[in-house]
Parts: structure tokens; sequence; C-alpha cells
């Protein structure tokens, strides 16, 4: 497992309200097995183009590194490929930003070929922009005297850029393939007339739980951040005259990455078409609030209108708030004691 300082650069941010922030990278570090020894904060008043933090913070995060005997620093910001090379120079350890560390879990957690295709195109958009620092040394390198080689590190780079941009066409035309198949399976769904319940929420919030609870069949569970990017649709019966379709949705987070907000779109795509979603929230976190507000700014980024919502708040079991007075839109549960299961679907029914 690496070694890792958590880099903490935040802007115009009161340093009290950061505790949140800092709990959510270490459970995304750890996700992608690595283990935060320490962190430091800085309120960045002007970002640096060269280190992104300021020169005084750079030497306290190098004694850091070199006192913790850490191999890698995470920062809570994107960076670019010339920060990550200015500060792999002075602290002689790797850098890696907030985006690259979940494109690695996504990277890591994809089990189907869709799944793993959006990962690649994410992972290959995010790279592509930033090739040409890479190629800065060899363009140099290569020049020679005079006007002999001129241009053979840019020529490199066009090859390689070609490259990318082919394999990011071919792994799109596969994706449409995946997508007109899933349309079909949704235009079937519609004419069976049985209803479309969809699963949202912040990751690890308890959306696969919730599931397992409801419907027969296990799905994979675990207490971590994106524990699975797989989507599933199940059968629910609640009883002789109610049934419909449920369908679990890739888990959502503050910041995500841009470009994985577009690869994992058609994972979302059930939304749109729902009748109703559950909005699962872990009532435990003390930053709660927060996530449910990222969900919902979300969705409405995604055109998501005017479709009924219940606001779920799970996980009642693990905190000792328990004014649990279930609003018309609310119902208050656990997925581990079943308390207000009945509660809920009553309310679906509803």
């Amino acid at each position: 497992m690496d070694k890792a300082i958590l880099m903490m650069a935040i802007t115009n941010q009161n340093t009290d309200d950061i505790n949140p922030q800092i709990e959510e990278l270490i459970n995304l570090s750890f996700a992608c097995e690595i283990e935060i020894l320490s962190h430091e904060i800085q309120n960045i008043k002007s970002i640096s183009n060269a280190y992104y933090i300021g020169s005084g913070k750079l030497d306290a995060l190098k004694n850091e590194v070199e006192d913790n005997e850490a191999n890698l620093v995470v920062f809570n910001v994107g960076l670019s490929p010339t920060q990550i090379r200015n500060l792999e120079g002075i602290l002689n350890c790797d850098v890696i930003d907030k985006n690259m560390l979940i494109l690695e879990i996504f990277k890591r957690r994809a089990r189907t070929p869709e799944a793993k295709a959006q990962v690649e195109i994410a992972n290959l958009k995010y790279m592509f922009p930033r090739m040409a620092g890479s190629y800065e040394a060899l363009g140099r390198q290569v020049s020679g005297f005079g006007n002999r080689n001129r241009g053979l590190g840019e020529t490199k780079l066009e090859l390689d850029r070609r490259a990318v941009d082919r394999r990011i066409q071919k792994l799109e035309r596969e994706l449409e393939k995946y997508k007109q198949a899933r349309q079909m399976t949704r235009k079937q769904k519609l004419q069976s007339n049985m209803p479309l319940v969809a699963l949202v929420g912040y990751t690890n919030a308890g959306k696969s739980s919730l599931m397992n609870v409801l419907q027969d069949k296990e799905v994979f569970v675990e207490d971590m951040l994106f524990a699975s990017l797989e989507t599933y649709a199940r059968r629910v019966d609640l009883d002789d005259n109610h049934h419909f379709i449920l369908h679990d949705t890739v888990g959502f987070i503050q910041d995500l990455p841009h470009n994985l907000i577009n690869a994992f779109h058609s994972t979302l795509e059930e939304v749109s078409d729902a009748d109703l979603l559950l909005h699962v929230i872990d009532y435990s976190n003390p930053n709660f609030e927060k996530q449910k507000e990222t969900v919902v700014n979300t969705l409405e980024s995604m055109g998501v209108h005017d479709i009924p919502m219940i606001n779920v708040f799970n996980k009642i079991d693990l905190t000792e708030n328990k004014s649990l007075s279930n609003g018309t839109q609310s119902v208050f549960i656990s997925t581990e004691t079943l308390q207000g299961i009945d509660d809920l679907k009553n309310m679906i029914i509803a």
C-alpha cells in the first residue's frame, strides 16, 4: 500500500469547514489502496503557476514527506502537467491530484466491457490535453543544431495524439452499440407498463444495500466509496398488486471530473425515464446536507426535473440524532436493522 501525504489547497474558504473534505479524500485514497499518513492545509490567495501552493508550504510539505518516508502526495485540486512535474522534482516522490485518484478508482472498479470502455475514454480524454507538456523536454532534446531536426518532438506528439483520438473513436463506437442495446431493453420495460424506480445518491450512501433489502438477488455491497460501478435493474414485488423495476446508479460525488460525468452519463439514463426517484442519503454522515445538495444539483444539471422523489435517510442505526419525523417526501430507515423499511414501501406504493 502506498504511503501518502494529503495536501489540501483551498481558496477563499474557512479552514474550520474543511474536515469533511479531508475525510472524503482519505476515504477515496483508501478505496485506491493508499494510506494517508498526515495532511497539510494552505488557504491560497494566489495560485502558483509552477507549484500551485506557495514556496513556504512547499518546504513544509517536503519536510512532511521526508519525515514520514511517504512515496506519494495527493492534492485535493486539479494540477497541470507542469505543476506535477515541478512538484515531483522538489518532493522526490509521485504526485497525483483528485481527478487522477478518482480515475484510478474507476479503472480498478470497472468490471463489464462497457464500464471498462467508459473508464478508458474518460482517462484518455483527461490525458489528451496534458500530452503536450510531456513532449516539451523531447522537443528540446532532439532539436540539435540549427533547424536540422526541428519539429521531431511535435511530430511524435501529433502521431500519439492521432492514435489516442482513433482509440477514443473506436471505444465510442463500441459504447454506441451498448447504448442501442440498452435502449431496446428500456423500450421493452416501458412497453410492459411496469413503473420504473431509480436509486440515486452520494457514493456509499447505501443504494446497493437498499436494493438488496427490496429484492431477493444480491448485488455487491462494501463500505467503501465507489465500491461498485455496475448498475443493476431488478423487478421488485411489494405485494400482489404492486410491482416495479428498480434501477441502481453509480454514486455521485462532489467535484466529479467532468469527463467522468460524460463517460458515465449512460449509467444515469434510467433516471430521466423513472416514474419515481429514491434519493438515498447517509444520515449518519455529519456532512449529509452537503452531499444531498451535491446530488440535487447534479440531477438538475442533467435536466432531471419534475420527477417525484422520496428522500430516504439511511443508516439511522449509526446516528444519535433521533428526530425522525417523516415528512411527506422523506422516510428514515436502516438497511442494517430494517427499521423504517415498511414505511418506505408504503410511501413507494402511495
